[in-house]
């Protein structure tokens, strides 16, 4: 029953594109928790996207938008050994009295023990980077502005009108995916795009961390060119790529 539960999931998602984990339930005659637990077999099995509320089909070239996009909670253990090196290689970039800016996002939650000891300065606006932060971290520097539960960072006006005073050696990025076609860097909505893009503009080089499963994912803003970054740090990649492309061995 639960493998025949498993095909018949995978089965509405493409044929829908996307479908909610409340329809999916009644569809099914199970518990929303039932249908949690199915769709996160089905990503690990890398049959479906699970998305905040419900699943999306790989097979569907659609937008990703703010309603798509999974909750922080929900994205924190997916890939998370992919991530982790991410993590590392960020850290590796890092030299004694830099100053760096760390985006919002799960795909940083490991970078700070990587940071340990280091006399360095951080800038964020991620509660993730300020609830996993210790004293042998460096100094740590919060972005206010409106707070986004969904997000679990500051974002808005003030949150741009404060990121203006600093000036940063890195800025480390991440994004809701990527176009090679379009050579293209998305995300869901528009206000965390806007401080991505600022982030850019002060700092003395940008570097793009995403995993492979971002890869071919288009979001509902662009907010920059893949060439407008030092580097694009990934796990894995495919044929035709950037040159500013840097794929991680597995360690």
């Amino acid at each position: 029953m639960a493998e025949e539960r498993l095909d018949r999931i995978e089965t509405m998602t493409n044929d829908k594109g996307y479908v909610s984990t409340k329809d999916l339930a009644a569809l099914l005659q199970v518990s929303e928790p039932t249908i949690r637990a199915d769709c996160r077999e089905l990503e690990k099995q890398g049959r479906i996207i699970r998305v905040h509320g419900g699943a999306k089909s790989r097979q569907t070239q659609g937008i990703l938008t703010r309603s798509l996009e999974k909750a922080m909670d929900d994205r924190q253990n997916v890939d998370e050994q992919e991530k982790d090196r991410l993590c590392r290689y960020a850290a590796s970039l890092v030299q004694e009295d830099d100053c760096i800016f760390i985006d919002g996002g799960t795909t940083f939650a490991t970078i700070l023990p990587y940071l340990k000891g280091k006399r360095i300065r951080i800038v964020t606006h991620s509660q993730i980077v300020v609830d996993s932060f210790r004293e042998d971290n460096g100094e740590l520097f919060v972005i206010g502005g409106s707070y986004s539960p969904q997000y679990k960072m500051n974002l808005g006006p003030i949150a741009l009108a404060q990121l203006e005073s600093f000036n940063f050696q890195y800025a480390f990025l991440s994004c809701a995916g990527i176009d090679l076609n379009r050579r293209k860097a998305y995300t869901a909505e528009l206000e965390t795009a806007e401080v991505k893009k600022k982030a850019m503009e002060l700092a003395e080089k940008s570097f793009l961390f995403i995993n492979g499963a971002k890869q071919h994912v288009k979001g509902f803003c662009s907010f920059a060119d893949l060439n407008a970054f030092d580097g694009i740090v990934t796990d894995a990649a495919g044929p035709d790529i950037p040159d500013n492309f840097i794929v991680l061995e597995e360690s």
